[in-house]
């Protein structure tokens, strides 16, 4: 394998880490006038820090993609009532079909999602809560991953160990069972 080829094989790997995606965990689909409105976030799971919050707005008669909207978000942290205010568009989104909004949430807990969607001179509002887990250190959340592989090299060289003394006690060969 050429160099070229090794350097383009890690390149998506690497570039993933810190992509956000359109997208992600749905959070709330109601049905709301004549639209049908879903909510995704990512990263999954919704963790305080910066966050995207995508909208995907579908007529209620046919569920074709409503692309000329005007949407709004405001988000409200029960716990101490804070408020975040955002404008989804589709400019933020890269999927076109969807609006989005990258959004930094400061605190985990419970936090009340509105959506407020004009269209065509009518106002629509959903209501929903989402809950935000507190942020997790990148290597603690991995904790067991990094930690497999060194116990099995343990339990490995243990065993051989073992073994080696089997045959040392006895003078001829154990078998492996």
């Amino acid at each position: 394998m050429t160099r070229l080829n090794l350097i383009s094989l890690f390149i998506p790997i690497m570039a993933q880490v810190a992509a956000f995606a359109d997208g992600g965990t749905v959070q709330l689909r109601k049905e709301a006038g004549a639209l049908v409105i879903t909510v995704f976030t990512s990263p999954a799971p919704l963790s305080a820090g910066p966050v995207d919050i995508s909208l995907l707005l579908q007529n209620r008669n046919g569920l074709e993609p409503v692309l000329d909207a005007d949407v709004s978000l405001l988000l409200r942290a029960q716990d101490s009532g804070s408020e975040i205010r955002a404008r989804a568009t589709r400019e933020h989104a890269q999927n076109k079909l969807l609006f989005a909004a990258p959004i930094e949430l400061a605190e985990p807990g419970k936090w009340q999602l509105t959506v407020t969607i004009k269209r065509n001179g009518e106002r629509t509002d959903v209501t929903g809560t989402i809950a935000v887990s507190p942020t997790r250190e990148m290597v603690a959340s991995y904790w067991g991953y990094i930690a497999l592989p060194p116990v099995i090299i343990v339990a490995f060289v243990i065993h051989g160990w073992l073994l080696q003394r089997r045959l040392d006690l006895r003078g001829k060969p154990c078998e492996i069972i």
